[in-house]
């Protein structure tokens, strides 16, 4: 029987189908593959694919959180430590947290830098501050959608004091951009404190930054947008809420899904209901005024979890009409996994237990760490570039 190869359309399709792990080792195989792996073109139709996971911070360890069987009757999760190849060493006492932007991870080490890293490549960039900027709080990043290349820009802030009387001073927070480009600052003024998210709620999405929020004002709900084109902030479109006396009543947490829309999970303090919107048309700085939202599903399940009081925040997404959402137990803190659809909703607990993390959802991908970030080296083991917890948590 005469061996044929295949048609090269077909193997790129084939090949974007793996794992980025999977590709990195197939560099070796040829230079065909080798370029292709390096073509942008592939690699956002690779990342398109990209079904997502969560990543984890402790203030020891950094974990990978993938979902297994969710289209069976038992789904679970499989846990990979992943070895620390980042710069800074967090401290004990100091609370990192870490966000995604377009497949790269930045994560924020208070009082000395951000660490921009991929760790499917292996790959770290850092920014150091200055001693005079570290006390600077990242909310979240972008890029400026108007020029070719994508030249990413931090938003945050600084703790500062500002003098009311000749007696008095109070503290205000400054808000600023971090131009990674430039690595310098800029201050900004078009930003209030009553615009922010909460608790590093943040979605970055076709270079720009979107959060939930309350007017008080208005009595209105409302998704927030930060433009770092323009480097102005301002009200997107209203969530599928109507008016309330108070901004406590419903919790709001917003997502990508699908790429290029929004996902918005809603809970009810009083019933404890909890509805999942998505946007019908994608989103771009255009239909702001269009938006239209779809119930995509309801849950009314006993044990679902309350979605108040998070310290460290809730982190979710959508596949196969399916949540997966990260967050604390109920009661303990705890980090878990809770997948729901249906009148289904399974609890995993993350470990032996922890209630002190920052995490984010993150695409696998092939996307480089951009040469503007100064590029760290670390001597690291094959074998210890992932070590395979390899436990599934029933």
């Amino acid at each position: 029987m005469a061996s044929g190869k295949l048609p090269w359309e077909l193997e790129e399709e084939i090949l974007s189908r793996l794992p980025p792990r999977s590709l990195v080792r197939f560099r070796s195989v040829c230079k065909h593959w080798n370029d292709l792996f390096n073509d942008k073109r592939f690699v956002n139709n690779h990342l398109a694919r990209a079904r997502p996971q969560f990543i984890i911070l402790t203030e020891s360890n950094i974990y990978s959180i993938d979902t297994i069987g969710l289209g069976g009757v038992d789904p679970t999760i499989e846990v990979n430590k992943l070895a620390s190849e980042l710069h800074f060493e967090a401290k004990k006492s100091t609370y990192t947290r870490i966000t995604a932007c377009d497949g790269l991870l930045f994560r924020h080490f208070w009082m000395q830098g951000v660490t921009i890293w991929n760790p499917c490549l292996r790959q770290v960039g850092l920014i150091e501050y200055e001693y005079e900027d570290r006390d600077f709080h990242l909310l979240g990043v972008g890029y400026d959608t108007t020029k070719p290349e994508k030249g990413y820009k931090i938003l945050g802030y600084f703790d500062r004091l500002r003098r009311v009387t000749d007696a008095c001073q109070e503290g205000h927070l400054r808000f600023a951009i971090y131009e990674c480009a430039s690595h310098s600052f800029k201050f900004i003024d078009s930003l209030d404190w009553p615009m922010v998210a909460s608790l590093g709620e943040y979605v970055s999405l076709n270079g720009n930054l979107y959060w939930a929020s309350y007017n008080k004002e208005t009595r209105e709900y409302f998704l927030g947008s930060f433009d770092f084109s323009t480097e102005i902030s301002m009200r997107f479109c209203l969530p599928p809420c109507g008016k309330h006396v108070s901004g406590s009543l419903h919790k709001l947490v917003l997502t990508v899904f699908k790429g290029d829309r929004f996902a918005l999970l809603k809970q009810s303090r009083i019933s404890r209901n909890t509805e999942v919107w998505v946007t019908k048309e994608k989103i771009n700085n255009r239909n702001k005024d269009d938006v239209v939202w779809l119930n995509l599903m309801t849950l009314s399940i006993p044990n679902f979890p309350s979605l108040f009081n998070q310290f460290s925040g809730i982190r979710y997404f959508i596949y196969d009409k399916t949540l997966i959402m990260c967050c604390g137990a109920d009661q303990t803190g705890v980090a878990c996994i809770f997948i729901a659809r249906g009148d289904m909703c399974k609890k995993i607990q993350i470990g032996s237990g922890f209630d002190h993390f920052s995490h984010c959802v993150y695409l696998p991908n092939l996307i480089s760490v951009p040469s503007e970030f100064k590029s760290v080296q670390k001597k690291v083991s094959q074998k210890n570039v992932m070590e395979l917890v390899n436990l599934t948590w029933k």
